[in-house]
């Protein structure tokens, strides 16, 4: 168990709190994918928790003080990840981080805020390797542990037995390929091959594929253009296997880079929180429609918004929020309502099966892991 569970006490904490040290602005760091291959979610983060503080801004801010973001482009990998942290860190001493988006970034800033002692809740991050990432690691996102499992239950109730997956080699895809594989029988992936990051020819693999038989295609990829180039290739070949996969494939932007080849392609993810609702109405007017899924930008909404009650209940510093959101009973966000559990991990968050209809991602059903 990696995690004490908070001696504190909410009572206490809001009792004999104070506010945040020093006079000015808050700050809360942001890191994510702002340009490169995975920037439509990290735009879409960004703007989700742009959108959370300019409410809480316009409502008065934290006891009288206003909420400054300072926002950093960790460009999906763990090295510049890393730089941002020592940045948010260590030289503009924010009192929290939203992020990373990409595995590999929260994975990667994860010792730094660690040592400074300031909170990270991720709002994207799914690698089963966050739950061990540290004390003061959070994520109002389900990891990809039980993601699979789920993915498993599915391809047993609709007798897939046979498994194509090409992976890239990231920390995210690494750790769904190796979660994914230990759900489902031995012999289920029947063709299991792993690219560089940033790989976008697949021919050669798409020729061998065709000469494997297979139920089901499994694009593992970190970003919604390299499946684009995926599926693309992968129907280039002929082939007319279904396809499924998980969160980068809930992403508009498939749609626009590669429309016929995702047509009734499914994706296995978090229900898509705010679609239809007052958020997705307010979002888009702010800042337009969502350019990967509004799901993601509910989550960085709903990331920044328990950072900002950990402040309202005066938490002074990382520790502080770090023990409030250990003892948070539940959220009530845009996602639904949520705690966290002795790992930081969040618990109350489901799963949905979707499908690309006509060019529109819709939910066809919930699937539960149990």
């Amino acid at each position: 168990m990696k995690r004490s569970l908070a001696l504190l006490s909410l009572t206490a904490l809001a009792l004999t709190a104070c506010q945040p040290a020093g006079g000015g602005t808050i700050k809360i760091g942001y890191i994510g994918p702002l340009t490169g291959d995975a920037a439509s979610y990290g735009v879409d983060t960004l703007n989700g928790v742009k959108m959370k503080i300019e409410e809480i801004n316009a409502a008065g801010g934290i006891n009288g003080r206003q909420i400054e973001i300072v926002a950093e482009d960790g460009k999906c990998t763990g090295s510049e990840a890393a730089s941002a942290a020592q940045k948010l860190v260590n030289v503009d001493k924010v009192i929290a981080i939203v992020g990373g988006q990409c595995s590999g970034e929260t994975l990667a800033a994860a010792p730094i805020a660690e040592e400074g002692k300031v909170v990270i809740v991720s709002p994207v991050s799914s690698s089963p390797d966050v739950t061990k990432a540290g004390d003061y690691v959070f994520r109002d996102y389900p990891s990809d542990a039980l993601k699979t499992k789920a993915m498993a239950k599915y391809f047993a109730e609709e007798k897939i037995t046979k498994v194509a997956m090409i992976s890239e080699n990231t920390d995210f895809a690494s750790a769904f390929r190796a979660s994914l594989k230990e759900n489902l029988p031995a012999d289920a992936v029947v063709f299991d091959e792993v690219v560089e990051p940033g790989t976008k020819d697949f021919r050669t693999l798409m020729t061998r594929l065709k000469n494997v038989k297979f139920d089901t295609f499994f694009p593992n990829a970190q970003s919604d253009a390299t499946m684009a180039a995926m599926m693309q290739q992968f129907r280039d070949q002929g082939m007319k296997q279904p396809a499924i996969s998980h969160d980068i494939a809930d992403s508009v932007t498939l749609a626009k880079l590669a429309p016929e080849a995702v047509e009734g392609m499914w994706v296995i993810n978090v229900p898509t929180s705010g679609q239809g609702t007052s958020f997705e109405t307010d979002f888009t007017a702010k800042y337009g429609a969502a350019q990967a899924t509004i799901a993601f930008a509910a989550h960085a909404y709903d990331a920044a918004g328990v950072i900002a009650e950990a402040l309202k209940a005066g938490a002074t510093d990382g520790t502080a929020i770090k023990d409030w959101l250990y003892n948070m009973k539940e959220y009530k966000g845009v996602v639904g309502a949520f705690s966290f559990d002795r790992n930081g991990d969040v618990v109350g968050v489901p799963y949905g099966l979707k499908q690309f209809q006509k060019g529109v991602i819709r939910q066809v059903k919930g699937i539960s892991v149990d």
